[in-house]
Order: C-alpha cells, then sequence, then structure tokens
C-alpha cells in the first residue's frame, strides 16, 4: 500500500524546504510566491527497522519497504478557489491524496517575504482552510449537477449519492470542514469517491528556525489552535543547518531528515488508522501496510491472490518473539506460533505465512 500525501500551505512558508528534506529530491526555492508552478512529486520508503531486525534473522537478499508519495504543489493564497494566483488547478493535484500536511510558518525573517508581510499562522491555516472549503463547493455543485442528469435513469444509488452531496453542500456552505461532519458509514462510503479536500486528514506542521525552537509565541498559538481544532501538530525546523563545516551539515540534514520523516509518517499512521504487518522468507522480507481492521483473508489477497482463493489458514509470529526466539524455528520450539482462520484480525507487527491450496 502507497500513501499519498500533499503537502499544501501560503506562499512563503516552507513547503518546498519541507519536501526536499523528507524526499531529500532537489527542489526549486526562492524567495518569492509561486516559485512552484508545477507539482513537486517523491515517493520515499518508510522507515521501519523492523524490516532490517528481520531480514538479518532469515538472511534475506531483498528488503522491501511501504512507501509514501508526497505532492507538494504551489503555494494558495486568498481567492485561489476563484482563481487568483495559479487558481484552483492546484489543488486538483492533492484531490487523490489520503492526508493532507500543512505547512504554516512560524518565524521570523526579513530575507523572506510573507505574503502579508507579517506573521499569523492562525490566520493562514483559516485562510487555507477556507480555500478548501470552497473548492470543495465548486466540486460539489458540478457532481450535483452531473448526477441530476444522470437522474433521468432512476438509479437508487444515485439518489443517496444525491442526498449526501446535498448534505455536504449545506455545511461547506456554513463554513463547516466536512472532516468535522458526524455522517453514517454509508454516506461516508459515498463521500469519499468525490475526494473533497475538507474530508480528508490534516496535519499542521509548524515550520520553525534554529533561533525560535524554544519560547515560540507563533508556534505557541498555533499549537492553540491545533487542539481547539482537533488537529496533530509537528513542529521542526526545515531549513537546513547554518554550520559552516561541510561534513557537519551533512550530518545534520541526514540526520534531520530522518527524524522529519519518522514524525511525520508516525502522525500520517495514526491519523489513517495504518499499521505493518511482515511475510518473510529468504528471498525478501517485506512490510505490508494495511488499515486497522484487516482480516487475515483480507490479508492474504493483498499478498497474492491465489492466498485468497486456496486459503486454509494463516501463521502467525508476534515480532518480539521473532526477534527474542531468533526465528520461526526458536519461536516454534517455544511455542510462539499460532494459527488462525480467515477471520483473524491482524495486528500491528505480525509475522504472516499463509497456508492455502489451489
Amino acid at each position: 500500500m502507497q500513501i499519498d500525501c500533499g503537502i499544501i500551505g501560503l506562499p512563503n512558508v516552507g513547503k518546498s524546504t519541507v519536501f526536499s528534506v523528507l524526499t531529500n529530491a532537489p527542489v526549486k526555492i526562492s524567495n518569492f510566491p509561486f516559485c512552484t508552478i508545477h507539482p513537486n512529486i517523491s515517493v520515499v520508503r518508510i522507515p521501519d527497522p523492523r524490516v532490517y531486525q528481520l531480514a538479518g534473522i532469515v538472511a534475506s537478499r531483498e528488503t522491501v519497504h511501504g512507501k509514501i508519495k508526497f505532492v507538494d504543489i504551489a503555494g494558495l493564497i486568498k481567492g485561489a478557489a476563484q482563481g487568483i494566483g495559479l487558481g484552483s488547478k492546484i489543488l486538483n493535484h492533492i484531490q487523490t491524496t489520503k492526508v493532507l500536511c500543512h505547512v504554516v510558518r512560524c518565524f521570523d525573517d526579513n530575507q523572506t517575504v510573507h505574503v502579508f508581510n507579517n506573521i499569523d499562522p492562525c490566520r493562514d491555516a483559516d485562510i487555507v482552510n477556507t480555500e478548501l472549503i470552497l473548492f470543495d463547493i465548486s466540486q460539489c455543485e458540478k457532481s450535483i449537477c452531473s448526477l441530476q442528469k444522470k437522474h433521468k435513469l432512476i438509479n437508487e444509488n444515485i439518489e443517496q449519492q444525491l442526498f449526501v452531496l446535498k448534505k455536504c453542500l449545506d455545511y461547506l456552505y456554513d463554513g463547516v470542514l466536512l472532516r468535522k461532519v458526524h455522517f453514517s458509514n454509508i454516506e461516508r462510503t459515498n463521500i469519499e469517491k468525490f475526494n473533497f479536500l475538507t474530508n480528508k486528514p490534516i496535519i499542521y506542521f509548524a515550520n520553525i528556525d534554529e533561533k525560535s525552537v524554544t519560547n515560540n509565541t507563533y508556534l505557541n498559538k498555533l499549537h492553540a489552535f491545533a487542539f481547539n481544532n482537533s488537529i496533530p501538530l509537528i513542529s521542526c525546523c526545515a531549513m537546513l543547518s547554518s554550520s559552516k563545516n561541510r561534513d557537519d551539515r551533512f550530518k545534520t540534514a541526514m540526520k534531520q531528515q530522518t527524524d522529519i520523516l519518522c514524525d511525520i509518517v508516525s502522525v500520517i499512521f495514526s491519523v489513517l488508522n495504518l499499521r505493518t504487518f511482515f511475510t518473510i522468507n529468504s528471498h525478501m522480507t517485506r512490510a505490508w501496510i494495511y488499515v486497522v481492521g484487516m482480516t487475515a483473508l483480507e490479508a492474504a489477497k493483498k499478498v497474492h491472490s491465489d492466498f485468497k482463493k486456496g486459503f486454509i489458514r494463516v501463521q502467525i509470529i508476534k515480532f518480539d518473539d521473532f526477534i527474542f526466539y531468533r526465528g520461526e524455528l526458536g519461536a516454534k520450539k517455544a511455542g510462539k506460533i499460532c494459527y488462525a482462520g480467515k477471520d483473524y484480525c491482524v495486528k500491528d507487527g505480525d509475522i504472516l505465512k499463509f497456508l492455502f491450496q489451489i
């Protein structure tokens, strides 16, 4: 499973710098609005030391990690949804993402211009939220219009979709983000196919500088804003170290990339309710990302369609047991292997082996 994360925010808040740190990909970074015109896209391996621990025990020739795709779009400004600046087209690039990372500037720097000439993280967050709402209103109205034309066919499913879309539109007109609305499970299922931006989980990334790591009043305000809106917040200095020593800068940059990537992946896993199970053999140790609640049968299909077709049962070893007893044989001798049927609910860290017959 690949996770797609859109990076959003006002111009000149550090979105492309954050993207570069997360992905180690070269991007154009300049001190003027709309430096990013076309989206920057990069796929990164999800860091998980458990993969290497397992591979070391079974001597796998190959390791496969989960992946996350970051999409860095141009900065949003007030009126973007109506075509101001680079317009609403830039938001089309993040419609299929699963989660949004909103970079908010929380530092003073006279050399880096701000589109409003002063720093106010709560105002900036509200402006971006408003543009997301306006974009969703436009998409919702278009979808309703399209479905109404199809409604002549008298389709019950279309009736349900129209009902849900009109409900969404009422909330959006009132300025309510859809992720805050309590929808039924059926309504949620219908809404998801429209990829509304305000329905996606969001994470605030407070971009600070080295001088304001502590006692940052901007950060304190954003913390309160995020807490009141039940939004997770990560604070980090995305700018490179000012150290003059080249080796020190390189080491700092590498540690910085690992730390920030681990922090954001951890929060993304939390808001999307994701976990990891593993499959191992001498050829490959592989991490599989899944949504909490996945059954053994669903996991079998994820690994290989034949495993689901001929599913008999699944062998399970817990990660800690596998490491402690140094592999499958040791875990077996210690009685730490168990077997379950197709309805078994997969747990984080499970090492699964599917027994099947076609």
